[in-house]
């Protein structure tokens, strides 16, 4: 990353960076958000824990599956606190990208705008559903049904470190 500039004009820089994440992330958010509540919404209304058809035949089935819990089924019946620390997950994101670090580069704002929008649909499904909806079964391998909030969160993630990565590359 160049380097910023000083006085007024880091300044000014900081708050056009800011404002080209939030533009950035807001985006972002809107669109993973929407996907992910429209998702849930069709998944519902199939038979739960029947297989629905697949995606992709041998690799990505659909079923549906109601998890009270966490990853891989983790913290069973735990919904609400779950809730709570996903939301206060996505406080951290949103004060590390605004306040702490405002002039990180766009593809941080990308990959938090992911992790955010997964994290506030997963905790809307428990807080109004008791469970989230999880729909996305891999057929060539034995791992946890899941949903698109979830796929928001993972590829969130490697999407932010990416951007670091590449950001300390450059300032090196």
């Amino acid at each position: 990353m160049p380097s910023m500039p000083s006085g007024p004009r880091a300044t000014a820089a900081v708050r056009a960076a800011r404002r080209r994440n939030a533009v950035v992330f807001g985006c972002v958010v809107a669109a993973w958000l929407a996907l992910d509540v429209a998702t849930k919404a069709a998944a519902e209304g199939l038979e739960r824990g029947t297989l629905a058809g697949s995606l992709v035949p041998g690799v990505v089935d659909v079923r549906l599956v109601h998890n009270t819990g966490g990853a891989w089924g983790l913290f069973g019946d735990m919904t609400v606190a779950l809730g709570v620390l996903s939301l206060a997950v996505c406080a951290a994101v949103a004060a590390y990208l605004f306040v702490l670090a405002p002039a990180s580069p766009v593809g941080a704002a990308v990959g938090l705008g992911l992790v955010f929008a997964g994290g506030v649909g997963n905790a809307l499904d428990r807080f109004f559903r008791g469970y989230v909806v999880d729909f996305i079964d891999p057929a060539f391998i034995d791992f946890p049904v899941f949903n698109m909030a979830d796929i928001g969160v993972t590829c969130g993630i490697v999407v932010f470190v990416a951007a670091l990565a590449v950001q300390a590359r450059r300032a090196a």
